[in-house]
Order: C-alpha cells, then sequence, then structure tokens
C-alpha cells in the first residue's frame, strides 16, 4: 500500500465516524464533488449561455415554494440538533462528540447529515438566479459561501457529527429561517420589496453576527484540554468563516456604508 493510499484510508476509514460510512454521500468525498463540479459548471458555464439568447424565466411560484421550503426544514434542522442533545446533557462549552449508537448521538448524526442536504439543495439559489438572468447576483461571494457551507458540512458529517460541532449549526439554521422568509416576502412584487429595503443591510449585519458567534464558540476547541484529536477541524472550519466573514464585510462595506457616504 502506497503513502497516498495509506493517507486516503486514513482520512476516509482511521478518523472517520463509522456510523455514517455507509450513508448516501459519505462513504467518500466523490460523489459530493461531481455535485459541486456540475453546479459551477452550470452556473458559471452552461446556465449563462443557455440563456444568453433567452427572455429571464419570472419563476415567482417556484420562488416561493423554495423559499417556504428552506425556511421550514431550517427551522425543523434547528429544532432537531436542539433536541438531540443540547435540551438535555450537552452544553455550550466544550463537549467531545460521542459516537456511540445511542439514541441521542445518532439522531444528531443524523440531524448533521439532513443539514448537508439541505446545504446542497440551497445550491438552487444560483440556478434560480441564473434562470432568472439576474447573473450580478452570481457574485464570487455568493458562490464561494455556498460552495464552502456545503463542504464544511461533509466534514462535520463524515468527522465530527455531534458535540460542541452542531452547536454552531444552531444559530446558522436560525438566520436561515429569518434570511429566507425576508427573500419569501420580497418575492411578493415590488411594493413588498420597497417595504423590505431599509431591513436588507441588517440581513448582512445578522449574517456577520453569526459568523462571529460560530468563531468565538470554535476557539474552545483549540484549548489543549478540549477535542485534543480534533483540532483541524477548528483550523478548517474558522480559516472558511473568517474568509466568508471579511468577504460580506466587504460586501456590506461596498454596497450599504459607501451609498451613505455618497
Amino acid at each position: 500500500m502506497g503513502p497516498l493510499e495509506k493517507a486516503y484510508r486514513y482520512l476516509m476509514e482511521g478518523i472517520a465516524d463509522p456510523r455514517v460510512a455507509d450513508w448516501p454521500l459519505m462513504s467518500n468525498p466523490i460523489p459530493l464533488t461531481c455535485v459541486l463540479i456540475a453546479y459551477l459548471m452550470f452556473v458559471l458555464y452552461i446556465g449563462p449561455r443557455i440563456m444568453k439568447n433567452r427572455p429571464p424565466y419570472s419563476l415567482n411560484n417556484l420562488m416561493i415554494f423554495y423559499n417556504v421550503f428552506v425556511a421550514i426544514t431550517s427551522g425543523l434542522v434547528f429544532y432537531g440538533i436542539l433536541t438531540s442533545g443540547f435540551t438535555t446533557k450537552l452544553s455550550w462549552g466544550c463537549e467531545s462528540v460521542d459516537y456511540s449508537f445511542d439514541p441521542e448521538p445518532m439522531s444528531m448524526a443524523r440531524w448533521v447529515w439532513w443539514l448537508m442536504i439541505l446545504k446542497m439543495f440551497e445550491l438552487g439559489d444560483t440556478v434560480i438566479f441564473v434562470l432568472r438572468k439576474k447573473f450580478s447576483q452570481c457574485s464570487f461571494l455568493h458562490i464561494y459561501h455556498h460552495v464552502t457551507t456545503v463542504c464544511l458540512a461533509w466534514i462535520a458529517c463524515k468527522y465530527a457529527p455531534g458535540g460542541m460541532w452542531t452547536f454552531i449549526m444552531m444559530p446558522n439554521c436560525i438566520v436561515h429561517v429569518i434570511m429566507y422568509t425576508y427573500y419569501l416576502l420580497a418575492s411578493f412584487g415590488p411594493a413588498m420589496q420597497k417595504i423590505l429595503a431599509p431591513w436588507k443591510p441588517y440581513l448582512t449585519m445578522l449574517q456577520m453576527l453569526q459568523f462571529v458567534i460560530m468563531v468565538i464558540h470554535t476557539t474552545q476547541a483549540l484549548l489543549p484540554s478540549c477535542e485534543p484529536t480534533r483540532k483541524p477541524l477548528a483550523y478548517i472550519y474558522m480559516s472558511q468563516v473568517i474568509v466568508i466573514f471579511y468577504l460580506f464585510w466587504n460586501f456590506y462595506k461596498t454596497t450599504y456604508l459607501k451609498r451613505k457616504t455618497a
């Protein structure tokens, strides 16, 4: 067995959660990689060329259904994670992953898997933008955020679907309930969009606040006594959240602060 094969088996079997190994999309990263490649190919290349000489689709009914679905499922995932340990024995502090097959840890792992599926479903945001020819909304921030979130959800499900690593998923779910409810209301037309417009900067601020909460909470994993075998996850997670926070801050500064001073 060569060094590359040893490294691969170590990553896929040695340090991974054996409970999720046979779950859909979890045995190895190839299926997820294919989904993300197909997503990027469509939103960056295929979709814009298909729509080049076509009028934009309205998709209003689809957007209403989509926003209702994501808002409700985000709320369900929040409740599922909350009640799979945080309402009983898990604290907000450093909590190691319970890899047992007991009911609560297994429930938590399943909800983390569903969170990953939800994040994959949310790639539909960009597909809708392309079909509506809202190409300006297909920004680097938007695409990077979606791809990174899916990858981080897969990593969490593969290696740490429990303990302190699931706390940070709950503020994300709450923000997405609010965010997709906002999008739902905005899909009702220009009159409603005008009412909602003053609240739009606060939506971005709320997203940035959740990133701050996530990073602060994850710093516990850097303590010597906390999750000694899972520290690489903390570095991966925190570095990506900080990058996304910077992109959101740059968007907020460019879109809202400069507009006020102009």
